[in-house]
C-alpha cells in the first residue's frame, strides 16, 4: 500500500489528461462516423427520390403504349372490316364481270353457228 500512498497527485491529473484525450479523439471519431452516415442517408434518399421518379416515367411510358396499341387495334379491327367489305365487293363485281363474259361467248356462239 505504500506504493498507492506515494503516489503523487502529478500523476493522477497527467493520467487524467491522457483519458481525458482519448475520449476526445473517441468523441472526434464518432462524431466524424456519424456525419458520415448522415452524409450517405442523404444520398441514399436522393437516389431513392430519382428511382420514384423514373418509375414514375416508366409508368407513364407504359400507359402511353399502352393506349397506344389499344387504339392500334381497334384501326386494325377496323381496317380488317373494311378490307372484308371490300373483299365481298370485289367478289360481287367477279360474279356480275364472269355472267356478262358467259352472256358474250353465247352470243358469239349463236352468232357464229347461225351465221354458218
Amino acid at each position: 500500500m505504500v506504493a498507492a500512498d506515494e503516489a503523487k497527485p502529478e500523476d493522477a491529473t497527467a493520467t487524467a489528461l491522457r483519458a481525458a484525450a482519448i475520449s476526445v479523439a473517441t468523441l472526434d471519431r464518432i462524431e466524424s462516423a456519424a456525419a458520415q452516415l448522415e452524409a450517405d442517408i442523404a444520398a441514399a434518399r436522393q437516389e431513392q427520390a430519382e428511382l420514384r421518379a423514373g418509375a414514375g416515367k416508366a409508368a407513364e411510358a407504359a400507359v402511353r403504349a399502352a393506349q397506344e396499341a389499344w387504339t392500334a387495334a381497334g384501326n386494325a379491327e377496323e381496317a380488317s372490316e373494311q378490307a372484308k367489305s371490300s373483299l365481298r365487293t370485289i367478289g360481287r363485281y367477279m360474279v356480275a364481270t364472269i355472267v356478262l363474259v358467259l352472256i358474250q361467248v353465247i352470243f358469239a356462239v349463236v352468232f357464229a353457228s347461225s351465221a354458218h
